[in-house]
């Protein structure tokens, strides 16, 4: 269905609202606690300025180029917050898997404006849709919700491991990547382990189970929404196969260095993202 841009508009003007209370009211010192920092953070080399501290001369650079640097840190609170969305076919085009993502990306990129932390998003499919860089305050935050529900995606496939490279590629200093997806694709874990040990990675896992409400003991024909393949499928097997994928992606993300945590609906988005932030402080 094709909503006018009035329509969107307002779409978005109520859900930033709704969100930016629920952030505030309940997730904000709990999102501040749980990504307290826990020291400095290299940034970067840059040229030494006369009055700066002599202590944070590089001078292993300095010998090397002749020039005199210096090296610069950073709180690791104060990191960017980058929210890499998946919007595969099997993602945006599922009536519970996207709203999903929509609320806890929305969730997240408010709890980082009410902290001030710098804000970016990054939208996917099997090519790079839409990329916002990263910035602070309440607008940027209304920028995402308004980017995703704007969203038209040209893709239709899941290329985990290409989003995660471009990120390594692109993203130079260290930052906090939360990506949503529901994990649809193969072969992404050693970018994601590569990924993983430069920055601060968490994957929300979505999981909607469409099956797994059907009684056991039928066959279905079903298409795949990625690669438009038929296919039959028995009701019972199903859902077994599925809960037995979501444990399998558990720990090969986990194994990669990444946290992990689940989005689904039978648990609304604020309890889902109460219970992570809860879980980084015990």
């Amino acid at each position: 269905m094709m909503y006018s841009s009035s329509s969107i508009q307002e779409l978005v003007r109520l859900l930033s609202l709704r969100l930016a209370r629920t952030a505030r009211q309940s997730l904000a010192g709990l999102y501040a606690s749980s990504f307290q920092g826990r020291g400095l953070e290299f940034a970067e080399l840059s040229e030494y300025q006369p009055g700066s501290d002599a202590r944070s001369i590089d001078w292993r650079a300095t010998l090397r180029s002749g020039r005199t640097y210096s090296r610069r840190y950073q709180e690791d609170r104060e990191l960017p917050l980058l929210l890499a969305c998946d919007c595969s076919a099997s993602l945006f085009h599922q009536p519970q898997a996207w709203p999903l993502l929509c609320e806890a990306a929305g969730l997240f990129a408010y709890c980082a404006a009410w902290t001030q932390d710098p804000l970016g998003l990054l939208c996917f499919s099997d090519r790079l849709e839409q990329r916002l860089a990263p910035a602070r305050g309440l607008r940027q935050a209304g920028r995402v919700i308004a980017g995703l529900q704007e969203l038209q995606p040209l893709g239709r496939r899941t290329d985990l491991a290409h989003v995660f490279t471009w990120l390594q590629n692109v993203q130079r200093r260290p930052a906090r990547i939360i990506v949503f997806s529901d994990l649809y694709a193969t072969g992404y874990q050693p970018a994601l382990q590569r990924l993983a040990s430069r920055h601060e990675v968490i994957v929300a896992h979505i999981k909607v189970e469409p099956l797994a409400s059907l009684p056991e003991g039928f066959w279905l024909a079903v298409q795949d929404a990625e690669s438009s393949q038929r296919s039959l499928c028995h009701t019972g097997s199903a859902g077994r196969a599925t809960a037995c994928q979501a444990e399998d992606c558990c720990t090969a993300i986990r194994s990669c260095g990444a946290q992990y945590f689940t989005l689904t609906p039978v648990q609304t988005v604020l309890e889902a993202v109460r219970q992570f932030l809860q879980g980084r402080l015990s």
